[in-house]
């Protein structure tokens, strides 16, 4: 019996960019694989007929796409519609396992509908944007999601020298991602996500070889903002089975305007989803901004420690993180499942022990105090003699967490 080919959808205005797309979808038949053409274009007539037309993927927003050309339609009526279409019809094709893979290539509005289709897809089912944005902040197109964004360079109006070995390229870059077995790369180890920045990073790695060491994989979370965002998202979709959220910076960056500030939805998902947490304090006295230069007027005249050329970490108020101690508490006091708290009360992260610039022992029991006035009763609170980065306090929280674990999962 012959192997079935892996299956790429092509996405795109098949109109404008056809004479690309059309080269796209000839690179990638050439090197084996099969494709799946998707026509989102409203201009000029398919320049050649897709496998799934425009008028299917207005159909699926529920709308009929010849009366809106009917009637008139401006981009910023018709764009909406053909996005919601396309990204509905994209995610039944994968969920339905009859796509390998997806590729699309755009300018603003192209690489907005594309994405925004892509978002939606798990992270490791593969995704190639070719973009003239790929080269600017691309947060607003990527978002907490696996895109490989590649820069046009040039504009994608046409085939020539430059523009042929871009596209080749992407087209080589997709089949070689939907080629890869993914499957053998897959264990049944349960999955723990661990949350860090750089100024708990050895308390973070000494906890991670602990897991490891006791059978168990872990994904670890660049607590900066995105970072505590995709770790969320994917306690939402079932991958991760136990936190340990050793940073919980982002709730407090979040409160007052730091660079490192998460969603309200921060701290709440696991709660939710009833898996095991043991939650650590973990830089909560750095708010982070720009060099000192660039700190804002009301936290001039504080401590401060500088992270890095271009960060700076000011010290919270003992107000400020009595505040966040009811905010957190409120996060996590509905949790379904298990859920411990470990303070180490000798530095909350390396800028914060007895000599870094925003050491602040006060601040640090203020917090301890508050929290433990608004936590459940049933949360408890592990308070100890020692900084977070020490490979003792480490050790010991992730065997907790394995404890935690045993008694959820057997």
């Amino acid at each position: 019996m012959s192997k079935m080919k892996k299956k790429i959808i092509i996405l795109g205005c098949m109109d404008t960019k056809g004479q690309e797309y059309a080269f796209i979808k000839d690179i990638i038949e050439k090197a084996g694989c099969d494709t799946l053409l998707i026509d989102v274009g409203v201009i000029d007539p398919p320049m050649f007929k897709p496998d799934i037309s425009r008028q299917e993927v207005a159909k699926a927003a529920g709308k009929d796409f010849d009366q809106l050309i009917k009637d008139g339609p401006t981009r910023d009526k018709i764009a909406p519609i053909m996005t919601e279409g396309a990204k509905k019809l994209v995610v039944d094709l994968v969920k339905d396992k009859k796509a390998d893979g997806i590729i699309s290539l755009g300018g603003t509005q192209g690489t907005s509908l594309a994405t925004n289709a892509m978002r939606e897809l798990p992270v490791g089912f593969p995704k190639v944007m070719v973009s003239t944005m790929a080269s600017g902040d691309t947060f607003k197109f990527v978002g907490l999601r696996d895109i490989t964004m590649m820069n046009s360079v040039a504009d994608i109006m046409g085939l020539n020298r430059v523009t042929r070995k871009i596209l080749a390229n992407a087209a080589g870059a997709i089949c070689g991602m939907v080629g890869v077995d993914k499957d053998s790369v897959i264990t049944d180890k349960q999955l723990i996500a661990i949350t860090t920045v750089g100024v708990t990073t050895p308390g973070a790695m000494a906890a991670k070889k602990v897991l490891e060491d006791a059978g168990y994989e872990t994904v670890v979370f660049h607590a900066v903002g995105t970072g505590g965002q995709a770790m969320e998202q994917l306690v939402k979709e079932g991958d991760i089975k136990g936190l340990l959220d050793i940073a919980t910076v982002e709730v407090i960056n979040q409160m007052l305007g730091g660079f490192l500030a998460a969603t309200p939805e921060r701290m709440t998902v696991a709660t939710k989803m009833g898996i095991p947490q043991v939650i650590c304090p973990g830089a909560i006295g750095d708010v982070v901004f720009g060099p000192p230069e660039e700190i804002p007027e009301k936290f001039k005249g504080r401590a401060y420690a500088i992270h890095s050329s271009l960060f700076s970490c000011v010290r919270t108020t003992a107000e400020e993180v009595r505040a966040l101690a009811v905010e957190q508490a409120k996060r996590v006091n509905p949790a379904k499942g298990p859920v411990e708290w470990f303070i180490p009360m000798k530095g909350f992260c390396s800028h914060s022990v007895e000599g870094a610039p925003i050491h602040d022992p006060e601040s640090d029991m203020a917090y301890v105090d508050e929290l433990k006035k608004q936590l459940r009763d049933d949360i408890p609170i592990h308070t100890r003699d020692t900084d977070i980065n020490d490979p003792a306090f480490a050790a010991e929280i992730a065997k907790h967490l394995i404890e935690l674990m045993k008694k959820k999962y057997g």
